[in-house]
């Protein structure tokens, strides 16, 4: 044992000074190995940080108090106690609603209660009037402490005042400025500007007497329980409809199967096991990109060190000793790397963190380093210095010392295991990618994954491929192909690394391309683009003034109006179509179009507009027709089958009867005859519709059953509603009472557009440091054959070109290979992720789409870039070195 670590000290020594003595690859190493612990380490700092914890949100819930409770209802409830939410929906809402005296009478002797409230408030602004949410609390007791951060001002203390968030200071309101509050325009003056981490949407903080001003109340109740709240205490709450979130039991909370309902599986909050095999293949992904960025540098040390290594051989040294030396180089460069990689991670996510704040869209939670996560990111990082330097030692192990002292290089060999086992390797992959196509996304990554090894493992094969080309090339492009061919230990992996990267950027993005494709494919919009749709449960005469607000906001702009059968809480009833002649059931009776139609709006199959509203709803290749019909005060039909011999459709009111066990059962109580016509759909269309029959307006009042205002319509393509105008018709509508809410069609949008962008960014980077460290590597190394060039009367620019064309070798040849390797997993995953019919139904058609413009840039922009590089940055001339035969 003690001759182990004698060694292994050695060893270490020699690393460490051999780190000190070449400092340039040694600041390469670091980097290689740093820099990627360190953005993993930032990130995940930043995202706990922005992430709150269970514990971290009951902190900030609760203040100083030891619990919260909110009175749900007045028998068992079930619920989260980490969170407080029901997981239980069967228990009636409380009645009478809890009191403070009451929750009080439930707790130990001693007990504290305080009462806030919770709920939504309107204020006005410059156009109308805002709805936002607010508490009413008690802001001088000292158990509310910490619920809420003060930027500046103080907390309202009584009637009259307010605090507000951030996002309602942005509009221009200051301590010291009066808000409107309410439709009776109670005053309230701005004493604070107030924050809560986690939450950056706009709220206010008003005086406990300021409930009376909310809509929607909630009553939440923190206490403060001598000697805390159990987990006991807690169930014995829940069991009197009471929801608790206590301080005590957060910390240490109870498994699923105590407090989940007798009939819930508990299994369902186990971790999801394709999730943990998704971030191993991540984690082994990370690990293999380090070890092939990294392996180069060690190649070349180990070449470097090729007489200190016969030296040591020669005064006795093993094979593992020569081995150990190299393997200290991995050790001490790779913890080291690692180490610092870490605590810049952390420093960049202290420092970083208020400056990405304002992007996130909410404010962060306290500062929290992860030291378990970063424990096991450093100890991947050293793990991924010491692999790199794994392949290098072997070679080092296999010293030819008499070779080496006399200053030959040797003859390069390949062993012929590699490539077969690379091979291997790569079939099994290429065979999980194939079966994973058919419905298993982690069959196809798990088969990346092997295959992009397989390759890596027999990529000094490949590079010895490329040794015949070299006789057709000009001299500077023949001495790199040479040159790569030779030193495959320093080419192969970081023309794999190339690969390794361009060929799971390839994968990703057309698995990513192909889900936005499918999603462009199916989504439904609700009105043209740029269409205004102002929806509610309100009265004709609200929606009279809402009208009324629009038409004063855009003049010029057109109002219409959609009708149709309001639901009604508790009402089973709708409007249907019958097949003319038939006398049976409503099931038998009633028409369903077969024809693909997209109905949009949820207004049912019957709608009633006017041939204005008609025109600017309706896909171009039917307005025309429709609106001529609604013009002419007749229905129309968007379908075969419903229309009779003499012109006339057949409308029915259908009442549902619930008949037990989630059954009901539909008879029709009025029916109507209106004149109607038929308009054909396009064949083999998809057509979206606000419905497939059109009343018209001077029909509505024969219906069977009654029709009312549901919808306004404003703007489109022409003339759209801008995010202004929205904000604007939202604000102007809240002053109205009822509640009427505004959407705007905007189009499909590219959810996944940024990610393939950021992805292919960090790609493009990763493929040029690869070939220009790989080339700045190569050129180190064969000083000793540029300067014979000279010697012997070499161009100047010779230089130069040979390592534009190491850069072409490694960039060009590795990214060309990605591409053609990536394409059969990216190619796989699409079918699984895109089969199906758009609402999570597998069997529908798969969506391939392969972003050549994307991967063009990286596959052959990105290593043109790294040769234009190398040509600008590579010196022609090299002072003469002295060989020594």
């Amino acid at each position: 044992m003690s001759g182990w670590v004698v060694r292994w000290r050695l060893a270490l020594r020699i690393a460490r000074r051999d780190a000190l003595r070449h400092r340039g690859r040694t600041l390469l190493v670091l980097a290689m190995v740093g820099l990627p612990v360190m953005a993993v380490v930032g990130a995940d700092t930043f995202f706990r940080t922005a992430d709150l914890s269970p514990v971290e949100e009951a902190a900030i819930a609760l203040g100083s108090a030891d619990a919260q409770i909110v009175g749900e209802a007045r028998e068992q409830v079930y619920a989260d106690p980490e969170t407080g939410a029901t997981w239980h929906q069967g228990a009636a809402a409380a009645d009478p609603p809890w009191t403070a005296d009451e929750v009080a009478g439930l707790l130990p002797e001693g007990s504290r209660v305080v009462e806030t409230v919770e709920g939504r408030v309107t204020y006005r602004t410059d156009v109308g009037r805002a709805a936002l949410t607010a508490f009413a609390r008690d802001s001088g007791d000292p158990l509310l402490d910490g619920t809420f951060t003060l930027g500046s001002g103080r907390l309202p203390r009584e009637d009259g005042e307010v605090a507000i968030s951030r996002p309602v200071a942005d509009r221009g309101y200051v301590i010291g400025d009066t808000l409107e509050l309410t439709t009776d325009e109670v005053s309230a003056r701005v004493v604070g500007v107030v924050s809560r981490p986690g939450r950056d949407e706009p709220f206010l903080v008003l005086p406990e007497t300021g409930a009376d001003l909310l809509t929607g109340p909630l009553t939440r109740f923190l206490v403060r329980v001598p000697g805390g709240l159990d987990w006991a205490g807690v169930q014995e709450l829940n069991a009197r409809g009471l929801l608790v979130v206590s301080r005590e039991v957060v910390a240490d909370p109870p498994s699923p199967a105590e407090w989940l309902p007798p009939d819930e599986p508990a299994d369902m909050f186990e971790s999801d096991p394709a999730g943990q095999a998704v971030l191993a293949l991540v984690v082994a992904s990370v690990v293999l990109e380090v070890v092939l960025l990294a392996g180069p540098a060690f190649a070349v040390g180990v070449r470097r060190q090729r007489r200190d290594l016969a030296l040591i051989g020669a005064a006795g040294g093993s094979a593992a000793d020569l081995r150990r030396v190299v393997l200290a180089s991995g050790v001490v460069l790779g913890g080291g790397a690692a180490v610092l990689g870490a605590g810049l991670g952390v420093v960049l996510a202290r420092l970083g963190g208020p400056v990405v704040e304002p992007w996130t869209g909410r404010s962060l939670g306290p500062f929290e380093v992860p030291l378990l996560d970063v424990a096991v990111i450093v100890l991947v990082g050293f793990v991924a210095g010491l692999g790199a330097a794994w392949f290098p030692a072997r070679q080092a192990a296999r010293t030819d010392i008499v070779e080496t002292l006399a200053g030959r290089r040797g003859q390069v060999r390949t062993s012929w295991r590699s490539p077969l086992l690379g091979f291997v390797l790569a079939a099994a992959g290429l065979l999980l990618v194939v079966l994973g196509a058919r419905g298993a996304e982690i069959g196809v990554a798990a088969g990346a994954v092997l295959l992009i090894v397989g390759l890596v493992t027999a990529s000094p094969w490949l590079v010895g491929l490329l040794a015949p080309l070299g006789s057709r090339l000009p001299v500077p492009g023949r001495l790199a192909v040479r040159d790569a061919t030779r030193n495959r230990s320093r080419t192969a992996p970081a023309m794999a690394a190339v690969m390794a990267t361009v060929a799971g950027v390839t994968a990703l993005s057309i698995g990513s391309a192909s889900d936005s494709a499918q999603a462009r494919r199916d989504y439904v919009p609700l009105a043209p683009l740029g269409t205004a749709l102002i929806t509610g449960d309100i009265g004709e005469r609200a929606w009279a003034d809402v009208e009324a607000v629009l038409r004063e906001q855009a003049p010029e702009r057109a109002v219409h109006r959609i009708r149709a059968v309001p639901w009604v809480n508790g009402a089973m009833r709708e409007l249907a179509v019958l097949r003319p002649g038939c006398s049976g059931s409503v099931e038998e009776c009633r028409w369903w179009l077969t024809q693909p139609v997209t109905v949009t709006g949820g207004y049912g199959e019957v709608v009633s507009l006017d041939a204005a509203t008609a025109h600017d709803l309706i896909d171009a290749s039917l307005r025309n027709d429709v609106a001529r019909e609604l013009g002419a005060g007749r229905v129309v039909v968007l379908g075969t089958g419903a229309v009779a011999d003499d012109g006339t459709v057949a409308l029915a009111t259908v009442e549902y009867e619930d008949t037990g066990g989630g059954q009901y059962e539909g008879s029709v109580t009025a029916t109507a005859s209106l004149p109607a016509s038929y308009v054909p759909l396009p064949t083999g269309e998809l057509v979206q519709l606000p419905a497939v029959i059109l009343v018209p307006p001077v029909l509505a009042d024969r219906l069977p059953l009654e029709v009312q205002t549901t919808t306004l319509v404003t703007g489109g393509p022409d003339d759209p509603v801008t995010p202004e105008q929205e904000q604007q018709m939202q604000e102007a509508i809240g002053v109205l009472s009822g509640v009427a809410g505004v959407s705007v069609e905007r189009g499909w949008q590219d959810d996944l557009a940024v990610a393939r962008y950021v992805l292919s960014g960090l790609a493009a980077l990763l493929v040029l440091v690869a070939t220009l460290t790989a080339t700045g590597l190569a050129l180190t190394d064969a000083r000793p054959d540029f300067a014979t060039l000279a010697a012997v009367g070499a161009a100047p620019r010779t230089r130069r070109l040979t390592a534009m064309g190491s850069a072409a070798v490694v960039g060009g040849g590795g990214a060309l290979l990605g591409v053609l390797v990536g394409l059969a997993p990216g190619i796989a995953v699409a079918y699984p992720l895109t089969a199906g019919d758009g609402f999570g139904t597998p069997g529908g058609q798969a969506v391939i789409d392969v972003p050549w413009l994307l991967l063009g840039g990286v596959a052959v922009l990105v290593p043109l870039l790294a040769v234009a590089v190398t040509g600008l940055a590579v010196r022609s001339e090299l002072p003469m070195s002295r060989r020594i035969a």
